[in-house]
């Protein structure tokens, strides 16, 4: 995957090449292509991991119509052991890797534009992948 592939919803963000899961050509897919309330969202990355991840945070910092902020630091290897990670396992070991996270957006959520980032970081503080998302909710 290039540093400067994307999608029409995400881009990789910080300096794609410092990051620890390189993603493989077209190895990033979210689903569905227009996110909506009331449903799934699903976000799966498939690359090579180039060294064992044993633990971390990941890092939401997301903000709809810049406005309303969600900012959560969250254990990674609690995260990846939910259900929103489908019980994946921690350690992470080297080598090729898919990690998929499939999250429910309430109908509550307002129908407004979507922009941030969510970062997952290893141990160290080494950025393991970064994906920036905009879009409009619908």
């Amino acid at each position: 995957m290039k540093p400067d592939d994307h999608g029409d919803i995400w881009s990789l963000c910080d300096d794609p090449a410092s990051h620890t899961l390189r993603g493989y050509e077209n190895g990033v897919y979210i689903s569905p292509a227009i996110p909506h309330t009331n449903s799934d969202i699903n976000v799966k990355i498939n690359g090579n991991l180039l060294s064992d991840v044993t633990g971390g945070t990941v890092t939401i910092d997301l903000k709809l119509l810049s406005m309303i902020k969600v900012n959560k630091e969250l254990d990674l290897c609690s995260v990846l052991q939910s259900d929103v990670m489908h019980n994946q396992p921690c350690p992470l070991k080297a080598g090729d890797v898919t990690l998929e996270a499939t999250a429910f957006i309430p109908r509550e959520i307002p129908k407004l534009p979507l922009d941030g980032k969510i970062r997952i970081a290893d141990q160290a503080g080494r950025t393991v992948t970064c994906i920036h998302l905009n879009f409009n909710l619908q």
